[in-house]
């Protein structure tokens, strides 16, 4: 197949590709260009030599990381890898190598193009969605727990098409000419910059430090961005991948970008009324998909509710709750009432009331959702609330023993977790008066551990540390582990009855 020099590209449904190179990408820009037709050449040669393409890997950047891999898949995959690598210096040479007659060519471009991470090269992508002609074999983790067999554990065969597909699938394209319409004139998307955090953390959750250089690269060229396209996309970004951006995206960063667009546009946001023309931040469709990611949203934002909105905003939050019939949720009243609660703390405990009404101690989420809302009334009233908080506490202690709930869906435990992140100063004269009411007894291995969590801080030694808190967990088999349960509740008591 000979290339012209000046190839021209067709690409799907007539667009024209355009070159956009981030940050991240900058090194690119320094590489050697290759001619046409020595690209072409070198291209063919992979073709000839390799005989695998892992696709899942390739995608979400994680060449090495499959450790269970035999020794000749990891050495192949790191090679071909770097060839990769020396064609993204040559864009359009490289769109022109998607036409090749050899499907193995096709799948070397697919591959090259793709870890660009330039969203304008998905219509070339998408092209190829239909590409039945079987190419490079996958390699991908084992599906057998158990002993590894033989390499072909590894293996599956796989198309052109099946690669292009899996490519679309990062980006939530798989209705490209839908998807297309909306983002084809657009510099940047919110899921393009998710697309880009998947492959800087290796879609590896907590962030792992030694790929912290590229996700900053990537945070940073967010913060680029426009004001408005920054906002929402910082909030995009933060309510998927709060763990991942731990240090790099911080709270203080986005709510100082929220207060920069004013609580006017925050409340409209939360209304779900149009806030950007991104097509990934907006939820008028009444798409399932769109619900849930602005529920996500939302939350992020509600969490933080005092620091960019005002106390005339609570009314707009509850009215909020109402239409949120899919996601509905204690986080609006629970953000209402923090709004409220300086200058009206009467409010603040209606609303808190009128929500433990409508999401009761029942279901799935009624641990949780009440847990919520008995935080918020502990974080905005503290102490003078101890009783009304010790009675609920115990109530769903209870509610948790008779259904031997775990800790997925155990509220004292939630609640607790909520007051050591508030870190209020009279934390010490509510936690004694969990350990000194009547139900203690009742206070499981989860709920000890915690109070036990809370009472260590600031000490300099924990009053019991880590290792013995779980060899006494119910999963243990320690024939000690209740003798042990029993001495920490005497602990506790010991210990808050010296401090008051």
């Amino acid at each position: 197949m000979t290339i012209p020099k000046s190839a021209v590209v067709m690409l799907l449904y007539g667009i024209v590709a355009t070159v956009v190179l981030t940050q991240g990408e900058s090194a690119i820009a320094q590489q050697q260009q290759i001619e046409p037709a020595e690209l072409q050449r070198q291209m063919e040669d992979a073709a000839g030599r390799y005989q695998h393409f892992a696709t899942s890997n390739i995608i979400s950047n994680r060449l090495n990381d499959e450790r269970r891999w035999p020794k000749e898949f990891t050495v192949e995959q790191a090679k071909l890898f770097g060839e990769l690598k020396t064609w993204l210096a040559s864009p359009d040479s490289l769109r022109a190598m998607i036409r090749h007659q050899d499907p193995k060519v096709r799948t070397l471009a697919l591959g090259a193009l793709f870890i660009r991470e330039d969203p304008h090269d998905l219509p070339l992508i998408a092209s190829l969605v239909n590409d039945r002609t079987p190419t490079l074999t996958d390699v991908h983790m084992s599906f057998n727990s158990g002993p590894i067999a033989s390499p072909a554990e590894f293996q599956s065969p796989q198309t052109v098409g099946d690669v292009a597909k899996e490519m679309l699938q990062l980006y939530g394209a798989t209705k490209f000419p839908e998807y297309w319409q909306e983002r084809q004139a657009r510099k940047t998307c919110a899921s393009w910059f998710r697309v880009k955090v998947d492959r800087a953390t290796r879609c590896i959750s907590p962030l792992q430090r030694q790929y912290r250089d590229d996700i900053e690269r990537v945070i940073e060229e967010v913060k680029g961005l426009p004001l408005v396209d920054r906002v929402w996309t910082q909030i995009f970004l933060r309510s998927f991948y709060c763990s991942s951006l731990e240090g790099v995206l911080t709270d203080a960063d986005c709510i100082a970008s929220l207060k920069e667009i004013g609580p006017d546009q925050v409340v409209r946001f939360l209304q779900q009324k149009q806030v950007t023309d991104d097509p990934d931040i907006r939820f008028d469709d009444g798409n399932a998909e769109t619900q849930d990611v602005h529920s996500r949203m939302a939350h992020f934002i509600l969490q933080r509710a005092p620091s960019v909105l005002r106390a005339q905003d609570a009314a707009a939050l509850l009215e909020c709750e109402k239409s949120a019939v899919r996601n509905a949720s204690p986080a609006w009243a629970a953000a209402a009432a923090e709004l409220v609660a300086p200058s009206d703390p009467n409010e603040a405990n209606r609303i808190i009331d009128g929500a433990l009404q409508r999401f009761p101690l029942k279901g799935i989420l009624g641990e949780r959702y009440q847990a919520m809302l008995i935080g918020t009334l502990w974080k905005i009233g503290g102490a003078k609330e101890q009783q009304k908080i010790v009675d609920w506490f115990y109530q769903t202690q209870g509610k948790v023993l008779a259904e031997s709930s775990d800790e997925s869906n155990h509220g004292p435990l939630d609640f607790l977790r909520l007051v050591r992140k508030t870190a209020r100063q009279d934390t010490n004269e509510l936690l004694a008066a969990l350990v000194i009411a009547p139900s203690f007894d009742q206070a499981d291995w989860s709920v000890l551990k915690e109070m036990l969590e809370i009472a260590s801080t600031g000490r300099p030694k924990p009053l019991v540390t880590r290792e013995m808190m779980y060899r006494a967990q119910p999963a243990s088999r320690n024939p000690q582990r209740l003798a042990m349960v029993a001495e920490w509740r005497e602990l506790l008591i010991r210990h808050y009855q010296k401090r008051e």
